[in-house]
């Protein structure tokens, strides 16, 4: 039986990467096409085969092309199990117990993985091939722990946690008007986070150990849960993002592995830069928010100017989320 430690440690390698090897164990991939890294199924349900992704270079890429390098065995084996446990899930549309979000968490740190080895082979610059990829090789080992999310359907894995009971932080919404054209895609590199929105579920993921959680249990204005727009999701995702590249914080972890399973401890959380928050013994999880530098983000997210959702005046930024007397707003969905 081969080891997950291994297999893992081996996959996100700056060797492997740049050697173009098995996204999920580093072997030797397939002379196929590969993972699809926006599976066929749901390719088929959207319509989305010809439809284009916005990489981080702003460069598109049609979704029926956008696969990674993988092999065999892995892509008809745990891989394949990923997304036949998440299927009736967004069929569903709604996402319940413990038991589904890890489902769904596990399945979006899949993706996440792979869209960044994706841009791995991609030249950020085609006109000036020295400018290199658009994700350098050696960052995907920085996914070590969005890794082992993934290969948790390969072996029983226990994740033990500090702050619940997910390895990562996971908000869902319901989409009121969504439907068979609803589809929506976003990530941040940076905060190593991901956000779907598939018909009428809408799900944020953020590979963070679950620390974004810790602050906000219930995500954004505390709305997880709750039914919004297309739109409305859009701002919340953003959010999430914009919080995700905010973290100034990691875990340390322990790791073992026996033929059977895998135990992945969180054991502290150690801060990357700040330290401490001032006067306290507490760790700063994240860096301070700020509404001008989030203007930009939001911007992007709902395909308009900057200039409409900013007030230069307070540096406060618009939302979709709240009417004039600060109610959520509320969606209306004709004939439904």
């Amino acid at each position: 039986m081969s080891y997950i430690l291994e297999d893992s440690a081996r996959a996100v390698s700056e060797d492997s990467i740049s050697r173009r090897q098995c996204f999920a164990c580093g072997g030797p991939p397939s002379s196929g096409r590969g993972e699809h890294v926006v599976p066929q199924w749901l390719q088929r349900l959207f319509k989305l085969a010809n439809q284009r992704l916005t990489l981080i270079n702003q460069s598109l890429i049609q979704y029926r092309h956008l696969t990674v390098p993988c092999c065999v065995d892995c892509n008809t084996g745990f891989l394949s199990r990923i997304e036949s446990a998440v299927q009736p899930i967004f069929r569903h549309g709604e996402l319940q117990s413990i038991t589904e979000k890890m489902v769904v968490g596990r399945w979006l740190a899949k993706i996440l993985i792979g869209l960044l080895v994706k841009e791995t082979s991609l030249l950020f610059d085609r006109a000036r091939p020295e400018s290199g990829p658009i994700v350098s090789s050696e960052f995907i080992e920085e996914l070590h722990h969005c890794h082992f999310l993934m290969q948790s359907a390969r072996k029983p894995t226990v994740f033990q946690c500090l702050h619940g009971d997910l390895p990562f932080s996971l908000y869902h919404f319901k989409i009121a008007d969504g439907g068979e054209d609803c589809f929506d895609l976003s990530t941040n590199i940076f905060g190593q986070s991901v956000a779907v929105m598939a018909g009428q579920l809408g799900v944020c993921f953020v590979s963070d150990g679950g620390l974004q959680m810790e602050v906000g249990p219930l995500g954004p204005f505390n709305l997880a849960g709750s039914t919004v727009s297309r739109t409305q999701f859009r701002e919340l995702a953003a959010r999430v993002h914009y919080k995700a590249a905010l973290r100034d914080a990691t875990h340390f972890y322990l790791t073992a592995e026996s033929p059977e399973a895998l135990q992945v401890d969180q054991v502290r959380v150690a801060p990357y830069s700040r330290g401490f928050l001032p006067g306290t013994e507490e760790v700063r999880i994240f860096r301070d928010w700020n509404d001008e530098e989030f203007s930009y983000a939001l911007a992007n997210a709902l395909r308009t100017t900057r200039s409409a959702l900013l007030d230069e005046a307070t540096g406060r930024c618009g939302t979709t989320l709240f009417d004039k007397e600060g109610n959520l707003a509320v969606v209306s969905v004709q004939g439904r």
